[in-house]
Parts: C-alpha cells; structure tokens; sequence
C-alpha cells in the first residue's frame, strides 16, 4: 500500500510540473507577443499617403499678419527694355486692349471685391451701385484668404469668400494692394496672398470671369505720410501683378490708362484732399474704362 501511495505522488508530481511547464510556456509566448505588437506600434514606418499634407486651399491660416504662409512663387520673368521704355513684364502690356463700349447696366450681375477705393464705387452715383459688393475698408488680399470678418460699408459684417459664393457673378473684378502697401517694405507675402487669393477664388466662382486690376496711381505728396505708395513702386508692383494676372488665367486692366496723368500721377482733379481716394469725377473715369474693356 506504501508503494502504491508514493507510485501515486511521483505521478502527480510529474502531472504538475507538466503544467507548470505549459502554463509558464505560455505566459512566455503571450509576453513576447505583446512586446513585439507594441515594437512594431513604435517603430512602424508611416503609412504612405499621396497627399503630403493639406493643399494650398485646405490650409487654415490664423490671423490676419504678412509671412504666415508659403507658397512656391511663379517663375520670375526676365525684364528686357524695350526701345519705347517700357519693359518685358511691364503691366502696361499685359492689360487688357479696348473694346466696344458696353452700356453701365451690364454690369449688374457682377461683383466687385476690394477695400475703400471700391466701397467708394458702390457709394457714389458715378460709380457702378447697381453691381455687388464686396468691399470692405482697410482690407488685403490676406483677409480673404484667412477667411476674415469684415464690415461691408453699411456696417453689416460678412467673410469675403463666403459672400461671394453666394452671389456667384458673371464677372468678378478685383482691387486690393492700396491700404497694405503703405510701408515701403518687401511685397512678396502680398503677392503670394494675392496668388492664393486668386486660387481661392477660382474654385469657389469656377464659372466667373476674373478681373484683376491695378493698384491705382496717387498723388506725389501721399509719399510723405505713407512711404510705400509712390509711382515708381506701384509700377513695379502692378507688373508682378500683371504676371500673376496671366498666370492664373485672369484678366489684367490698367487702371492707369484712366487714371493717371502724363507723369503717371493720379489726376489731380480726380484726388480727394488724401491724394488716394477717388472723388466722383475719378469714379466716372474708371466706370468708363471698365466699360470699354470687357
């Protein structure tokens, strides 16, 4: 009965340690899974993804400030002067030619974003009222592409690009650049707002003919309290313009053919006492121009 008693233990004994060897095998497998789960959660490459990161039109930009973006700039085009002065990317150029004048009423479903310049389009009877406007006081093209709330002329606010889906024009023409550029600085971030700008714009109003127009000419004296605005570099900035008008498939006009006089100023009996803003007379001038080339 000893015998049996202690045959019986040996075999329990070799029973358990089985398991013990089983269950602890297990344990084993089951921790070295887990440690190599979580070194391939670790040390994974990333999942390839064809879109490397937002496009240009998905990025939220925040605030209204100059170099919080980048954008890779158009080709910069080589300037050559020609026999009569001007030069290769001059925006006297690439302006759009005259045509067959068209009747001021045509230009009731269109719209026109900007900031006081075309707020004073709207407000005076020389003008276009009759037209859509987006126009907003103090405004560049930065606060339509970071999506801004601006105050109309009649203190209503709204945000340029949502206002401008909605009235989906025939045509658009655009006026921006005066009231940013008042410091003379470099201009490149205004011009990669204005290229995003115009891509913005573009896929909102697929259907709409795009207008791009030229900042316009000041008074000489305007120099003295805004040293930004002055002929030489509004030239220069309007023939960036003008290139990027043409890059993108846009209209560009001349607003200095209407404008401007013989010493590329702003016509004096145009200029409010500022030297910038249009009084009547200036807005029956541009009306006109805008008229005869469409």
């Amino acid at each position: 009965m000893a015998d049996y008693q202690e045959y019986r233990r040996r075999i329990l004994h070799r029973r358990w340690r089985r398991m013990f060897i089983i269950a602890a095998l297990l344990i084993l497998l089951v921790l070295l899974a887990a440690v190599g789960v979580l070194w391939k959660r670790l040390h994974r490459e990333p999942a390839p993804n064809t879109a490397q990161g937002p496009t240009i039109l998905q990025q939220e930009l925040t605030g209204s400030e100059w170099n919080t973006i980048s954008y890779t700039p158009a080709r910069r085009l080589s300037v050559q002067t020609l026999d009569n002065g001007m030069t290769a990317m001059d925006f006297r150029l690439a302006a759009q030619p005259a045509s067959p004048a068209v009747e001021r009423s045509s230009f009731s479903d269109v719209s026109f974003l900007g900031d006081s310049l075309t707020q004073g389009m709207q407000l005076y009877d020389t003008g276009l009222p009759n037209a859509h406007f987006c126009a907003y006081k103090g405004v560049g093209p930065n606060a339509v592409v970071n999506n801004t709330t601006c105050r109309r002329a009649d203190g209503e606010k709204e945000v340029p690009m949502e206002a401008l889906a909605s009235q989906q024009p025939r045509a658009l023409y655009i006026l921006l650049g005066t009231n940013v550029l008042t410091a003379d600085s470099d201009y490149t971030s205004f011009l990669t707002y204005y290229r995003l700008m115009l891509d913005m714009i573009s896929q909102a109003l697929p259907n709409t003919k795009i207008y791009v127009q030229s900042i316009t000419p000041v008074r000489p004296e305007v120099r003295k309290k805004s040293p930004g605005l002055y002929k030489e570099r509004l030239c220069e900035i309007n023939d960036a313009l003008s290139a990027i008008a043409l890059e993108k498939g846009c209209t560009f006009l001349n607003l200095w053919e209407a404008l401007a006089d013989e010493n590329g100023d702003l016509i004096e009996e145009y200029a409010q006492p500022d030297g910038y803003h249009l009084l009547p007379a200036g807005y029956d001038a541009w009306v006109d121009y805008l008229c005869t080339h469409t």
